[in-house]
């Protein structure tokens, strides 16, 4: 099994390296093929482009592609990685799930641009498998008791112990994470990581908050909120 894993179509029962036609459509066509699994699998459960789908999907065949003709070509290998350092992503920055698929579609190609095609069939299986349990896993599902906050108050509301006056009941912990001013420095926005009890309701919060003053905005996340900063 192991020797029929790391054995590459484009090489011999022999040892000698036999490239045809047959062979380089083999890979392709397991390329496509793959990326094509691991486009449904990242469908599954994810608010997705039709235009990220198409890329996860061809992604493979061309790094398949590329493997190939560069391959024991040293000259070309670096003509390649030059010019893939000149590509800049005008889009929004993707997600880590997406970067993640990407570098795994990247490996896909690979394999198959080397050969190895059950290698990579048996690779894009685990992968899938893994995100099908993930996704329907209690491990990846997202607190029910903690929330991300931003209220905008007037500057000379008094928000210390914001939560622990108002919440007293439902209240864990708070954590403050940014402070900055708004119109010229009348209002005051501040982003709060707050842990609640789980019986509390969202609609709750947000009315005891609003009704603190008349000037207050109050938006309420459940997700993590991406930082700029590890």
């Amino acid at each position: 099994m192991q020797e029929t894993l790391f054995n590459s179509v484009f090489t011999s029962s022999t040892g000698v390296v036999n490239v045809d036609i047959f062979s380089l459509s083999s890979s392709l066509l397991v390329s496509l093929i793959l990326g094509i699994i691991l486009a449904a699998a990242y469908k599954y459960r994810t608010f997705y482009t039709k235009e990220f789908v198409m890329t996860l999907t061809l992604l493979p065949t061309l790094i398949a592609m590329i493997i190939f003709m560069v391959n024991g070509n040293l000259g070309a290998g670096v003509a390649v990685a030059g010019t893939f350092s000149l590509i800049r992503f005008r889009s929004a920055a993707a997600s880590s799930k997406e970067l993640l698929l990407i570098f795994t579609a990247t490996a896909i190609g690979l394999a198959t641009g080397m050969g190895y095609l059950l290698l990579a069939l048996c690779f894009t299986i685990l992968i899938c498998a893994v995100l099908f349990a993930l996704e329907n896993s209690a491990f990846t599902k997202v607190s029910r008791s903690k929330r991300f906050l931003q209220i905008t108050l007037p500057r000379s509301y008094d928000y210390r112990d914001l939560f622990e006056k108002n919440f007293t009941q439902h209240h864990s912990t708070s954590q403050l994470i940014s402070l900055k001013s708004q119109k010229k420095g009348e209002l005051i926005i501040l982003e709060y990581d707050v842990e609640f009890d789980d019986n509390i309701q969202d609609k709750e919060i947000m009315d005891t908050l609003s009704a603190l003053d008349p000037a207050v905005e109050v938006t309420i996340t459940k997700t993590a909120q991406k930082r700029k900063t590890l």
